[in-house]
């Protein structure tokens, strides 16, 4: 079975453009200070931060950076069996990425989201679990609730999503651990 011709790329695009108002929502919900929705971006940043550092062995960054992408992105997934999930959560993404951005750069970084290679396959990777999220639910719609278009649509997930986490946590893990290098190198 060829498991690209699985994915929607309509409901892929469709979630990068709903990613790309979330992150652009970010600037006016930062500088309006709506807390309801920067509270929890901010809570997982922080969480993470505090979880994995670049004085953490490479293995363990590695795998907690797989790990947290493949559960998001699973819900992501899943989350098709509540049919407009996907979309509110492609939304969320790119609010929660803008925040993150806004914290950190006060600004929103499109650098940061484009021009960063670990965001060359993360960004896809997502937009790949929303467009299969959104194609279980209008099928869910369509024929009402079956598992088939579960485990029909599930080794995209295994097969090119989560691959495509792992060669991007070891890309992030080598960046990371490569600038603490270079840092621990010009003292």
């Amino acid at each position: 079975m060829d498991l690209v011709s699985l994915i929607s790329w309509k409901w892929f695009l469709v979630s990068a453009l709903i990613f790309l108002i979330g992150y652009i929502s970010a600037y006016p919900v930062w500088r309006w200070e709506i807390n309801i929705l920067i509270k929890y971006p901010t809570w997982i940043w922080s969480w993470v931060k505090r979880k994995i550092g670049p004085q953490d062995h490479w293995l363990k960054i590695l795998v907690f950076i797989f790990t947290f992408n493949s559960f998001s992105l699973l819900v992501n997934f899943i989350s098709g069996f509540l049919v407009v999930l996907p979309f509110i959560l492609a939304y969320f993404l790119g609010l929660h990425l803008g925040v993150v951005s806004m914290k950190e750069f006060d600004k929103i970084s499109f650098a940061m989201m484009f021009l960063n290679p670990v965001a060359w396959l993360e960004l896809p990777a997502s937009w790949i679990s929303f467009s299969i999220g959104i194609e279980m639910g209008l099928e869910i719609l369509d024929t009402g609730l079956s598992l088939n278009i579960f485990y029909e649509l599930l080794p995209v997930f295994v097969f090119i999503v989560l691959p495509i986490l792992l060669i991007a946590a070891s890309l992030e893990t080598a960046l990371i651990k490569k600038i603490t290098q270079k840092e621990m190198n010009s003292f």
